[in-house]
């Protein structure tokens, strides 16, 4: 019976020692024999199999996943500085109802500034998930990998679409993706961690605040 077995501060404390790892190491590129790309995958990218023996270890089971913007370099935070005006997206707020039974959504406009980013003194935390038994599947639904622009939207798709909304000036925000985004993860595989998956989920949001797990209350 799932129960809470883990000493979260412990685990949290051995997924932040880990290096965030470039997110290549878990997609590859795609295109026909006569080097054109293919119809499925526009981008040139997809995810890579999971009897790939190229994947790290762990990523076909469950566990909890960050994704990262990497800071490897002296401009690799350049995109954030490069938008026109401020570094803002818009999250859905609670629904209004007005006397004449119309209904609409608040639109809550968030800013991203300078004074936040410079919080992170390092790599830039995106998002935080979690996955019962494949990570690899759940960073798929993620990354969208295979779109050079993704318009859509689902309840697995979060970081995707936090990208698309920062930067939406770029007309291929998938080479954003493979050249920035890196991932790290730690398991908890299966039914009997279902308990230390939820609440390590929520220690690690709220000890790195990443960018796109921001929710608005309803």
């Amino acid at each position: 019976m799932p129960s809470l077995t883990k000493d979260i501060e412990h685990l949290f404390n051995r997924l932040e020692l880990t290096e965030p790892q470039p997110i290549t190491d878990l997609v590859k590129t795609i295109t026909r024999k006569n080097g054109e790309l293919h119809k499925s995958y526009p981008s040139g990218w997809k995810m890579k199999n999971l009897n790939d023996s190229s994947l790290p270890t762990g990523a076909n089971k469950g566990g909890i996943y960050v994704f990262w913007w990497l800071n490897n370099s002296t401009d690799s935070r350049e995109p954030f500085h490069e938008q026109k005006g401020s570094l803002k997206f818009t999250l859905q707020g609670k629904k209004i109802t007005y006397q004449g039974g119309s209904d609409e959504y608040q639109q809550i406009e968030i800013e991203i500034s300078d004074s936040w980013l410079e919080k992170y003194k390092n790599h830039i935390p995106l998002y935080v998930g979690k996955s019962a038994d494949c990570i690899l599947k759940r960073i798929g639904l993620h990354l969208q990998i295979n779109q050079p622009k993704y318009t859509g939207k689902s309840t697995s798709d979060q970081l995707r679409r936090g990208i698309e909304r920062l930067f939406y000036s770029y007309p291929n925000t998938t080479d954003l993706i493979v050249k920035h985004v890196g991932y790290s993860y730690i398991n908890l595989h299966g039914e009997e961690d279902v308990v230390n998956r939820f609440y390590l989920e929520d220690f690690v949001i709220g000890k790195l605040m990443p960018l796109f797990n921001i929710d608005i209350e309803r």
